[in-house]
């Protein structure tokens, strides 16, 4: 959550730079050739101001990028963003006006260059201004504080805490602290866990996240330590008290001056899996919606005429970080109480199905709704199958490395369904290898595969019952 956060933000920041040149030099333009305010309205071809305004563009990202203007770790340590701001136009003008020295095929208004080039500042301290303010009065992604727990009561773990809350652009909320081997507490008045309660942070305190904070002298203990939390679903990531080391970017990364250590990769972490799977996701589900339509009809009122009930049967799941949530299917039994469901899988003829129900789910018509599980956001169209609350409880304690299935969305669809591993009667271990391949190779490509092998093999299957 902490470096999803860091890319959304980052992201946006980008993209306001991104637009700066172009709304500064298209309001240059329209004030010198057709506002009136000035004579000779009559610009060179217009294809000349348009190649300015790209060459612009890509100096000024080049510029934004070395001064690091897009990165939340500099807006956080600015006072007024004037002298920096000042020293990112001065160098994206000199460049500029030395490479259209050599292009003799056009000259440029310098009404036009000079407000443009104006514009441009005053812009860029706008962004940050509005930036910073946004941030500080958490408002639109900042309304709710990230939850947090701290595996740690000593100094160190202590002086995390009071980093986080502090923090004039942070919205951190340290929900509790976790105690290791008896360890003196620096905590005060705060809720301490001991380590041999750790399905409470999610389950109770409802953290998003875990930070291991442990000084150096102790970083002895962290295989240990992070044994302890395989069987947790949250995010885990380490403090590291390094004091101006070397960081490697692809798993160390600055959260406003702490400099984190992911355990292992999260895909919801990249911008590319939260806009662009976010995005795919919502296309594709309201077209199969919009498309399957009359199927779905046909479905519901068969199912009303056929056995007593609710056209539709929510069942509580567990999704993205432990999230629990009610998915939602077309009723394939008969109508039973919420304990014998919600502990006990399907068998092989199954008593409890209906006949309608059993074609359903032969051929997996009764997923269909879960379409509508996915515009909510609560699941994927790709992703590990979601489990029942019982059977995760379960397995979490009996296969440490289940839980790690919890790090990406739940899908209607994925890696385990279209390579045979569908239903009770398949192997459990062969599920979970599958879904933690998938977790450590997601991409577009590899959904838009899944997707493709369902259509041929994964509508109708031999162990769907």
């Amino acid at each position: 959550m902490t470096r999803r956060l860091l890319n959304l933000l980052e992201l946006w920041l980008s993209l306001a730079h991104l637009a700066n040149p172009i709304v500064a030099f298209s309001l240059a333009g329209y004030l010198r050739f057709a506002s009136g305010y000035f004579s000779n309205n009559r610009p060179d071809p217009a294809f000349n101001y348009v190649l300015w305004v790209i060459v612009v563009t890509l100096v000024w990202m080049l510029v934004v990028k070395e001064l690091r203007l897009n990165k939340v770790a500099t807006i956080a340590t600015l006072l007024t963003g004037i002298k920096v701001t000042a020293k990112a136009i001065s160098y994206t003008a000199v460049v500029v006006l030395a490479l259209f020295f050599f292009y003799r095929q056009a000259q440029f208004s310098r009404i036009f260059v000079v407000t443009g080039t104006c514009l441009m500042f005053v812009f860029s301290l706008l962004v940050l201004y509005v930036f910073r303010n946004v941030a500080i009065s958490r408002r639109g992604p900042f309304r709710e504080p990230l939850r947090v727990a701290i595996l740690g009561v000593g100094e160190y773990a202590a002086q995390v805490a009071r980093h986080l809350e502090s923090h004039p652009l942070l919205a951190v909320e340290v929900s509790c602290f976790v105690s290791l081997n008896g360890e003196a507490s620096a905590a005060g008045t705060r809720h301490i866990l001991k380590s041999d309660r750790l399905e409470e942070l999610a389950d109770n305190f409802q953290c998003q996240e875990i930070l291991v904070a442990l000084p150096l002298d102790q970083f002895g203990e962290l295989s240990g330590v992070l044994d302890k939390l395989r069987g947790l679903c949250i995010p885990v990531r380490v403090v590291l008290d390094i004091e101006g080391g070397v960081f490697v970017p692809e798993r160390i990364f600055n959260f406003y001056g702490l400099p984190l250590l992911d355990v292992r990769p999260y895909p919801v972490d990249t911008v590319s899996y939260v806009v662009g799977k976010r995005a795919f996701d919502v296309i594709f589900s309201a077209m199969a919606l919009l498309i399957t339509a009359p199927l779905t009809a046909i479905v519901a009122v068969a199912i009303k005429l056929t056995s007593a009930g609710p056209v539709l049967f929510a069942q509580e799941r567990i999704g993205l970080n432990g999230k629990q949530f009610k998915m939602l299917k077309f009723r394939t039994m008969h109508v039973q109480d919420a304990k014998s469901s919600d502990t006990c899988h399907t068998m092989r003829n199954d008593p409890r199905i209906t006949p309608v129900g059993k074609l359903l789910r032969k051929t997996s018509l009764d997923e269909f709704p879960q379409f509508f599980n996915v515009l909510m956001g609560d699941m994927s169209v790709v992703g590990p199958r979601p489990e029942l609350t019982f059977y995760v409880h379960k397995f979490r304690n009996e296969i440490p490395a289940y839980m790690a299935r919890h790090h990406v969305k739940c899908g209607i669809t994925g890696m385990a369904q279209v390579n045979g591993f569908r239903g009770s009667d398949t192997s459990i271990d062969k599920r979970i290898e599958q879904d933690i391949y998938y977790l450590q190779n997601w991409s577009m490509v590899l959904d838009m595969k899944i997707i493709v092998q369902t259509v041929f093999r994964g509508l109708v299957s031999k162990n769907a019952y």
